[in-house]
């Protein structure tokens, strides 16, 4: 299986994200879904064809657990997190971590430029009825994609 056609769909996935989270403030279960189902089957396309798998397992894990400590400090929402969980299982272990380090980057940075822009948007926290400013992960999330992949394009291969 080329590893091509997981990097696209992993766009194809980032980009539907900031879609919906532009729309409405947060990335819905039904697209996560898609994307476990989808990673899961070339998962297991890659273990047939005799492919090491365990990158891809370690990528999903990286992905949770890297973006929950964001969650639990409340910098990141739910949807983000599995977001990248997904994305750690379409593009493994190494991808994952660098897309995590760039799009927290780029995340602050937007954030700072947003705040200095008084653009950020009210938005209220769980049913606990704190409202506070945020902004669009997602859009972090495809800035870093593209920085990695360009990056991984140019220098890498």
């Amino acid at each position: 299986m080329p590893y091509d056609i997981s990097v696209v769909i992993a766009l194809v996935f980032i980009i539907w994200s900031v879609r919906e989270d532009v729309k409405a403030f947060r990335i819905p279960n039904y697209l996560i879904i898609a994307g476990l189902i989808v990673g899961t089957g070339l998962l297991v396309i890659r273990g047939l064809a005799g492919d090491n798998i365990r990158d891809y397992i370690l990528g999903t894990l990286a992905g949770l657990a890297g973006m929950m400590l964001l969650y639990i400090i409340r910098a990141v929402g739910a949807g983000d997190v599995k977001l990248f969980a997904v994305l750690g299982l379409l593009t493994g272990l190494e991808f994952v971590v660098q897309l995590m380090v760039v799009s927290f980057i780029t995340g602050l940075f937007i954030g700072v430029i947003e705040l200095c822009f008084k653009r950020t948007s009210l938005v209220r926290v769980g049913s606990t009825g704190i409202e506070g400013h945020g902004f669009h992960y997602a859009v972090a999330v495809l800035i870093g994609y593209v920085v990695v992949l360009g990056y991984r394009v140019v220098v890498i291969l």
